[in-house]
């Protein structure tokens, strides 16, 4: 019986992935989404389709100046977010642990099948507005095709979860931590012989966020921080992280493990013992090295 270590790598062999994750559909989604491109990262934008196009102007947080928490129009959509992730947020940004079973059915699925529209594509991942879920909450966006949702959780850590439908991020941008967490996520390798496990850095928020704090900063020195890594990292959205991690997880070993089936239609990779990765075809069996 092989005594090897076998461990997801994520596409090209690379042993990290990164994800983002912004909220609500704000104005400011635009100068995001083009910092974004201009360092080669993807996102995940998760919207309210009910809330796009309106304009609102709130008091900001000193009261003395104006904030824009105005929304992108709905032709936007497309092109604001060309490249990226459109995701759910919930039709109007309702609690969906508090509006009783139809409301929360009519919030997921309105808001699922007017985003499909408007960007064109199948819309699989989502958001909890609050942060507030439950059982009931999961199993209803798994009923209506969801197959991930972000808690509003920071672990610090960068695991992959278990279940999708509670998936906690790695922190926030406005954590203390940020790039502390990134540089090591980035540069640490553990040494040779360290479990070589994937590794995902997940980073959330809401964009106007930073018009509040005055701090744009914070995300272009995160984005020039991890951008010249990306030979080694997974620039990629969650509906992207989850569509692979899933096909890895329908792979099929021999009794002895010395053999895998990849019955998806997607391309994997999988790391053998500390320092070998083999390709996994689509359809294929593999055999897999042996000392």
């Amino acid at each position: 019986m092989s005594r090897k270590l076998y461990n997801l790598r994520f596409p090209d062999g690379k042993r990290k992935a990164l994800t983002l994750s912004y909220d609500d559909g704000v104005r400011q989604d635009i100068r995001l989404a083009e910092l974004l491109n201009r360092y080669g990262v993807k996102c995940t934008f998760n919207l309210n389709s009910g809330t796009l196009g309106r304009v609102w102007i709130a008091d900001g947080p000193d009261g003395r100046e104006k904030l824009d928490l105005s929304c992108v129009k709905p032709e936007e959509v497309p092109a604001v977010y060309a490249g990226h992730e459109v995701a759910g947020h919930g039709l109007w940004h309702s609690s969906l642990t508090d509006i009783g079973t139809p409301g929360a059915m009519l919030e997921i699925i309105d808001d699922r099948a007017a985003l499909e529209k408007l960007a064109g594509t199948t819309v699989q991942s989502f958001a909890y507005p609050f942060g507030l879920h439950s059982a009931d909450v999961r199993a209803m966006l798994r009923y209506a095709g969801y197959r991930s949702a972000r808690t509003v959780v920071s672990t610090h850590a960068f695991g992959l979860p278990e279940d999708f439908l509670q998936w906690d991020a790695t922190c926030h941008h406005n954590d203390e931590r940020l790039m502390e967490l990134a540089k090591e996520f980035c540069a640490g390798g553990g040494g040779r012989f360290a479990a070589p496990v994937p590794q995902l850095f997940y980073l959330w928020g809401h964009a106007y966020e930073f018009d509040i704090h005055h701090n744009w900063n914070v995300i272009e020195d995160f984005l020039a921080c991890v951008a010249p890594y990306k030979d080694t990292v997974w620039f990629a959205t969650n509906g992207e992280i989850v569509n692979y991690v899933e096909a890895y997880r329908a792979l099929r070993f021999s009794a002895d493990s010395a053999a895998v089936t990849n019955p998806t239609a997607m391309k994997l990779w999988m790391s053998v013992g500390f320092d070998q990765v083999i390709e996994l075809p689509a359809g294929e069996t593999v055999q897999i090295p042996q000392e």
